[in-house]
This record gives C-alpha cells, structure tokens and sequence, in this order.
C-alpha cells in the first residue's frame, strides 16, 4: 500500500492522541477479549465500534453478572480485560490473575424501576412514594445473581417492607427483570438502570430517589497473562474520554 494511502488513517488515529488512547497501528490488529459486567451492555454497543475503527483491534466482549465474571476468570477463562465491581477486581488482582495497578474506574449506576410499555407510571420520587408502590405492586422482579440485588434489599430494609415484597416478588436468577415485566409476570422491574434501559418491553419510570439509592461502581483491570496489555491499557484509556462519557451518561451511567 502506497504510503499516500495511510497518510489520512495515520493522521486520524494520531488526533485521537489528545485523548490519551492513541497507539501504534503498524502491528497487526487483535482480538481483545473482554469480560464485562452487563451493566455496559447497551453503552458498549456505540463504543466498542468507534473504537474499533478507530484503531483497528476488534473488541471480543462477554457479559455476566459481576460475581459470574469473577468465577469465569477463577475457572481459567481467558481475557485481556475485566470490568466488575471493585471489591471482585481486588479479589483478583490479590489472586495475581489481574495486573495490580491497572485498574480504572468506569463508571457507577444506581437500580431503577420500570414498568409494561404504556402502563401507568407509579410515583417513586420519595421514600414514601416509593414504599406505597413497591407495597401496592401485585408482583416486583429482581436479580437475585447481579450487583443490584444489595442495593434493593438494602433499599427495602430502610424502608421496613423487606419481607413484604420479597414474599410476593420474582425472584430473577439469571437475565434482565424487565423482559419478565414486558412478558406480563409481575407488575415492576428492579435491576440497574442500564439494564432496565436495554429491555425494548418495558418503559424506565427512573432511579430509586436518593435517600435511599446505593450506587453500584464498574471498575476495570487488565490480566497478568494478556499478551495485549498496551492495547488493553488503550482501550481502558479510551473509556475515560469526553466522547465516552457522553455515551454512558445517555445510558443511564454516571462516567467515573
């Protein structure tokens, strides 16, 4: 390839360098393999695209629960990057399976509630609201295997009614509660707001109000046997920009 040809692709990916994760192209692209907390899914759909054309390496994402992931990694399953929670990542990082010093946090997100597409939108815009509704509703589903079920059961215990909903409540072991409400099996859905936010079924009445939100942080780190630790500091990096965090924030994330 004539050097006239890369000149417009070199200069493109040399502008990105302001943003702090530019790096050599002039290696071979690779697979970069990602282990993810779902909680990213719907930001990661418009961001690992840019940056793959960007810079030519193809991101290769699994997503799970947090403790799910950290078991994958546990059991052997290889990865560049890992994206959990923080207490899990520093778990492994004392395991030597993550590169102490490398992690970086990405952002935090509280849980929500939604409802059926076009049911009425219940009041939780207090504590008190929010008892009514969770009370009045004939069922709530909730993740009993994601980061959101601590900052529900604690949400409940604040609020006296732990046993109240809980006896009448969808346990959800695996997948998104608000596919359980689009399906008509229980009246709310209590998961992460990003989560909530992926299920096309459902409509997002909001955030648990403040008095009684907990936030639910994603941290990244690199593994101590990738082979890609540059490219996966790269793509760390780029996780951090401006035009990144304009993309979390519309999914429901707050950048960290």
């Amino acid at each position: 390839m004539r050097m006239g040809a890369i000149a417009p692709r070199l200069r493109m990916l040399c502008l990105l360098a302001g943003s702090g994760w530019c790096f050599a192209t002039t290696v071979q692209a690779a697979d970069i393999a990602v282990l993810c907390s779902q909680a990213l899914r719907t930001a990661f759909v418009e961001l690992t695209p840019h940056f793959e054309r960007a810079g030519g390496d193809r991101i290769i994402v699994t997503y799970d629960t947090s403790h799910n992931l950290k078991a994958r990694v546990e059991g052997g399953t290889p990865f560049d990057v890992v994206i959990l929670t923080p207490a899990l990542l520093v778990a492994l990082v004392q395991q030597g399976r993550v590169a102490e010093g490398t992690a970086v946090t990405i952002a935090r997100t509280g849980v929500g509630v939604a409802v059926a597409k076009g049911a009425a939108r219940p009041d939780i815009g207090s504590a008190e609201a929010l008892r009514r509704t969770l009370v009045g509703a004939r069922s709530v589903a909730y993740s009993t295997s994601g980061a959101s079920l601590a900052v529900f059961i604690t949400a409940l215990r604040q609020l006296g009614i732990e046993n109240e909903v809980t006896a009448r409540g969808m346990a959800v072991a695996k997948g998104l509660t608000g596919e359980v409400v689009a399906r008509g099996e229980a009246d709310l859905a209590v998961q992460l707001m990003p989560e909530l936010m992926a299920v096309p079924g459902v409509d997002v009445v909001g955030p648990f109000p403040p008095v009684v939100q907990s936030y639910v942080v994603l941290t990244g780190g690199i593994s101590t046997d990738t082979a890609y630790g540059e490219r996966a500091k790269a793509f760390l990096a780029y996780l951090k920009t401006p035009a990144a965090a304009a993309v979390l924030r519309a999914k429901g994330l707050e950048p960290g």
